[in-house]
């Protein structure tokens, strides 16, 4: 079964592993789902039920980007707190007890989503707030919450294979040159910015 985890970043960039859950189904699904229904209401099964935010980003390439505007124009913070732990964008630790109010109060919102009442998913919610809570901010400046062990996306961020060695060795995410997240600004209690990791490493962009 796939599992989804914690990373965090220290100070030079490089990426650790902090926290693993078990079954990833439990966290960033269920959420892009509520988010579906939410933001896009009108997307419907072809028994004009509930759909799956998975299923439909499979056969309709429009959905991320239509969910991705209307909820970059919502007030809702959990909502978009959410929306970018789900799009697996760097945050700064500075921010995580911000981020981790907000995973809870995604529970209160949206209190009406059977799906969100179930205590497993309740508790898994809960756990993953916890997590981001308890991160050592000045040892670990940054933290990315990982969707799923299907995909190594994230743990590629931090390594590079070595012709020469034939070994895999742990590099900064500095090194990565062409986009694969952004980093998420956030000011008196709302997202306001994102600067992608090629940006975010010149210069002038690094001051949080």
């Amino acid at each position: 079964m796939s599992s989804s985890s914690l990373w965090v970043m220290d100070k030079e960039y490089f990426g650790y592993e902090d926290s693993e859950f078990g079954n990833s189904w439990l966290f960033t699904p269920v959420a892009l789902d509520v988010l579906l229904w939410r933001y896009l209401p009108y997307v419907r099964a072809f028994d004009g039920g509930k759909t799956h935010f998975i299923s439909e980003i499979m056969f309709h390439d429009t959905i991320s980007g239509d969910m991705n505007e209307k909820i970059n124009r919502s007030d809702e913070q959990a909502d978009r707190v959410l929306w970018e732990l789900g799009n697996q964008q760097v945050f700064f630790s500075k921010d995580k007890q911000f981020v981790s109010d907000q995973i809870r109060r995604f529970l209160e919102v949206h209190s009406d989503c059977e799906e969100l009442r179930q205590e497993h998913i309740f508790k898994r919610f809960n756990e993953i707030s916890d997590a981001i809570a308890a991160i050592d901010e000045q040892k670990f400046p940054f933290f990315i919450f990982k969707n799923s062990s299907c995909d190594d996306g994230v743990e590629y961020w931090f390594s590079h294979y070595n012709e020469e060695t034939d070994e895999c060795e742990d590099i900064p995410f500095s090194k990565i040159e062409k986009y694969v997240a952004g980093f998420v600004y956030i000011e008196n209690g709302k997202i306001v910015k994102f600067v992608g990791n090629p940006d975010y490493f010149k210069k002038d962009d690094k001051d949080a």
